[in-house]
């Protein structure tokens, strides 16, 4: 079969692009920026085609000569500077995706949605593809993504054309050129001083069992229906300890108040504004604190699907951002990597940067919530930088 996958460079179409060559599929990069080949994850590169979400015709030729589309692309970003657009991509987008396939003879379509559109619970339970979001804390990507999956079933119907809807949960891992909230997630408890967690949970799973199950409901999903695409549920205290202990750091210490995760998301978002760089956290994020993010994926597993347990994932997550620009030197120069992140990902040297562009990195640039989007370049393998050597300390030493 021949797929064409949107969002090809992105987190999660990044892993379905190798997921697809590894069961024997051939594969086409759909991308809105033009480039070279795209590089797949093991080796070997798919050929590009460019086009606009918003550019149905620009769609159906790019998707000419195709058996299937896989629609990745996505803004998954939270707050309210970028409400207007998540809506528009993520539901324009869809619905020009979905009548582009149609309009060039397609057999089918798998879109990315997002478990969020079936809600959570206060109380630690598991949630299924019944359950629908509800009157709970839903911020604007919430909702996109509830009339994303009602615009792609509608669009599905008038164009006589299957729609599989992949609902993923918590995806961690890599590789990412841009730093998605999920990852983010990792990330804040690495830059957090006081090492506190919070009342409530997630389900989290690894990007490559994600793009895995892409596929799987590819050759075996049903028309119309929803699969949820998940891993582990864990309280976010588990979540945190499993991050202290593969980064080799103490923790967690305290149990914070939900109401306190949305003060701290509005300090972040003040300093965000005054140095003029995308907020690691939100308040609008922090609304849905304190809640349970819990999911079965029973309904994908019943055709093969299977999730990694969340350590390996946590530790996918780790093995990126060890070598991310988004995570400053000061901060990883204390981690103590457990062998576990070492053997989530091969660490491959690299060239060493540009001295100014890791100086800015260093004084905290480059962390922030960015588009999951169909843009942008393959990641490699990450440079590795060497520690500085350090000067002697200048007061005297106390004799042995």
């Amino acid at each position: 079969m021949r797929v064409a996958v949107t969002g090809a460079t992105g987190l999660v179409g990044t892993q379905v692009v190798a997921a697809a060559m590894a069961r024997g599929h051939e594969v086409v990069a759909v991308t809105r920026d033009p480039g070279p080949p795209v590089p797949v994850t093991g080796g070997g590169t798919v050929p590009r085609r460019v086009a606009a979400l918003t550019d149905r015709e620009g769609l159906r030729g790019a998707f000419i000569g195709c058996d299937a589309v896989v629609h990745c692309a996505a803004v998954y970003a939270f707050g309210s500077a970028r409400a207007a657009e998540v809506g528009r991509v993520n539901v324009d987008g869809t619905t020009s995706v979905v009548r582009a396939a149609a309009d060039a003879g397609l057999d089918r379509v798998v879109v990315t949605s997002s478990s969020v559109t079936r809600g959570s619970s206060l109380l630690p339970v598991a949630r299924t593809e019944d359950d629908r979001l509800g009157d709970e804390p839903a911020p604007a990507y919430y909702a996109s993504k509830v009339a994303q999956e009602e615009a792609a079933l509608a669009a599905g119907r008038e164009h006589g054309i299957p729609v599989v809807l992949a609902l993923p949960t918590v995806v961690l891992g890599g590789p990412f050129t841009r730093l998605a909230p999920s990852n983010a997630i990792v990330l804040r408890y690495l830059l957090d001083p006081t090492r506190s967690t919070f009342p409530g949970g997630c389900n989290v799973v690894d990007a490559r069992d994600v793009g895995a199950g892409h596929v799987v409901l590819l050759e075996r999903g049903g028309p119309g229906e929803r699969y949820l695409l998940g891993g582990e549920d864990v309280t976010w205290r588990t979540l945190h300890t499993l991050v202290s202990e593969l980064a080799g750091l103490p923790g967690p210490f305290a149990e914070l108040p939900a109401a306190s995760a949305w003060g701290i998301a509005a300090v972040t978002e003040w300093w965000a504004s005054l140095t003029e760089q995308q907020p690691l956290s939100t308040r609008d994020e922090a609304s849905t604190v304190g809640r349970h993010y819990w999911y079965s994926s029973a309904k994908a597993r019943e055709l093969g699907y299977a999730a990694r347990p969340a350590r390996e994932a946590v530790a996918a997550s780790l093995a990126w951002l060890a070598v991310s620009r988004d995570l400053p030197r000061w901060a990883r120069e204390g981690l103590r990597l457990h062998a576990d992140v070492r053997a989530a990902r091969e660490l491959v040297p690299a060239p060493l940067g540009d001295p100014a562009a890791d100086a800015a990195v260093d004084a905290g640039a480059g962390t922030g919530a960015h588009a999951d989007g169909p843009g942008g370049s393959f990641p490699g393998t990450g440079a590795v930088r060497p520690r500085p050597r350090r000067s002697p300390p200048a007061w005297p030493r106390r004799p042995r």
